[in-house]
C-alpha cells in the first residue's frame, strides 16, 4: 500500500480520522493515535495549513540575504546566510533555497512555524536601516550635484564681478594720468586696494598683462567645472569677455 501523498512511498500507517493510508513523512502520532497532516491539524484546532510563495521567498533573499528564510520561518538559517553573505555564493544559494524551501512548504514535505515575531523584528533591525541609507545616499545624490553648480555659479558671477572692479581701477587710474595706463601692478595700490594679483580667490586665479597704452585682464578657475565653469577676459574700455573653461585631460598632456 503506498502513501496517499507520496505515491513513491510505501504507507507506513493508515490515519485514524480519515482512514487515508499514509508514510512516515506525512504520519503525526498524537497520544498513541496516526494522524494524516491534514486531520492532525483539524485536531489541534483546525489551523489553516500554512503556505508561502517560492517567488516573493526567491524575490525577498535577493533583495537581502537571508530574508526568504526569514519569510519561510527558517530564522537560523536566515542568520547564517545574511552572516556569510559578503562571499556572494551564500546569497546566491540562498535565493534557490527559499524558493524550494517555499514549494516544499506548500507540498507539505516541510513544517512551518509561524514566526511573524522574529521576521518584524528583522526587518525592523536590517531592512529599516539599510532602507534609510538607501534613502541618505539617494538625496546626496541629488543634493551634491546641486550644491556643486550652484558654488561655480557664484564663482562665476563674482570673478566677472572682480574682472570690473580692477579694470574700473585701470580706468580711474588712467583719468589721472593724462589717459596713460601703469606700467606696473603696484602702480594700482590707491586705486585698487583689494588684492586680486596673481592670486586665487574664490576658485579663480586672476592674472594682469600689461601694454605700453593698453591692458588684459583674465580670470581663470583653478579647478575647471569644480571651481568654476567660465574663463573670463577684459581689456581696454572695459570690455567684457568669456568663454567656457575646458577640463584638462591628463592622459592627452
Amino acid at each position: 500500500m503506498k502513501c496517499i501523498n507520496h505515491m513513491d512511498k510505501d504507507a507506513a500507517a493508515v490515519c485514524n480520522h480519515c482512514g487515508k493510508s499514509i508514510c512516515s513523512d506525512c504520519l503525526f502520532m498524537d497520544k498513541g493515535q496516526a494522524y494524516c497532516r491534514d486531520c492532525i491539524g483539524a485536531k489541534q484546532g483546525g489551523a489553516k495549513k500554512e503556505e508561502r510563495s517560492p517567488v516573493l521567498a526567491a524575490v525577498l533573499s535577493f533583495i537581502i540575504a537571508g530574508l526568504g528564510q526569514f519569510y519561510n520561518g527558517q530564522v537560523g538559517k536566515g542568520i547564517i546566510i545574511f552572516l556569510t553573505s559578503l562571499l556572494v555564493v551564500p546569497w546566491v544559494i540562498g535565493i534557490f533555497d527559499a524558493y524550494n524551501t517555499a514549494k516544499k512548504i506548500n507540498r507539505g514535505e516541510i513544517a512551518v512555524k509561524k514566526r511573524t515575531g522574529c521576521l518584524i523584528a528583522f526587518i525592523i533591525g536590517i531592512v529599516v536601516p539599510w532602507a534609510f541609507v538607501f534613502f541618505v545616499a539617494l538625496l546626496a545624490a541629488i543634493a551634491i550635484p546641486n550644491l556643486l553648480h550652484a558654488r561655480m555659479s557664484a564663482n562665476d558671477t563674482l570673478a566677472a564681478s572682480s574682472l570690473k572692479s580692477i579694470s574700473s581701477a585701470f580706468e580711474s587710474y588712467a583719468l589721472d594720468h593724462e589717459g596713460k595706463y601703469p606700467a606696473r601692478n603696484e602702480e594700482l595700490g590707491p586705486y585698487l586696494p583689494e588684492g586680486y594679483i596673481n592670486k586665487k580667490i574664490s576658485g579663480y586665479v586672476f592674472s594682469i598683462y600689461l601694454g605700453d597704452d593698453d591692458y588684459k585682464i583674465e580670470a581663470a578657475p583653478d579647478k575647471c567645472m569644480v571651481s568654476g565653469s567660465k574663463i573670463f577676459t577684459i581689456q581696454k574700455g572695459g570690455i567684457l569677455s568669456s568663454k567656457r573653461c575646458e577640463p584638462v585631460n591628463i592622459e592627452n598632456q
